[in-house]
């Protein structure tokens, strides 16, 4: 493997899943990726009165935190990573970075969503697995 791109929110799953990437591929480069969730359905009651702008400034903040956490995780297992902030729907992006990043294989934490949510919503694991050119690890609990 030459190059692992892990998708990371800070989770569980998502610490599960760099932690993965950072023991199996050893020999790879790791690029870790945080999402900035361009859509206003997530959360939307935390955001009632807040500018559009406010809250990608936000969630862009929310992401430079996680993905500090993800090089101190990644240190811990004597790595380093190169890290990614993008905007936009999560599955494309991933899919996006799949491609501008030539990686290998995608190592990413799957989401325990209920039936419901699941049906009207999605995976994102689910449609990374689905459309992805390579292939991809996805980390349960």
């Amino acid at each position: 493997m030459d190059t692992v791109l892990v998708p990371y929110d800070g989770s569980t799953l998502a610490r599960g899943a760099l932690e993965f990437a950072c023991e199996k591929f050893t020999d790879g480069e790791l690029i870790v990726l945080y999402v900035v969730d361009t859509s206003i359905s997530l959360e939307p009651e935390t955001y009632v009165g807040v500018k559009l702008g406010e809250i990608y400034e936000r969630r862009e903040a929310e992401g430079r935190e996680h993905l500090d956490e993800a090089a101190e995780i990644a240190g811990e297992y004597g790595r380093s990573i190169t890290t990614v902030l993008d905007h936009g729907e999560p599955s494309k992006v991933i899919l996006k970075q799949v491609t501008e990043h030539d990686a290998d294989h995608v190592v990413m934490g799957s989401h325990s969503q209920g039936t419901i949510e699941r049906f009207f919503l999605g995976s994102v694991s689910e449609r990374v697995v689905e459309r992805a050119p390579t292939s991809v690890s996805v980390i349960r609990e």
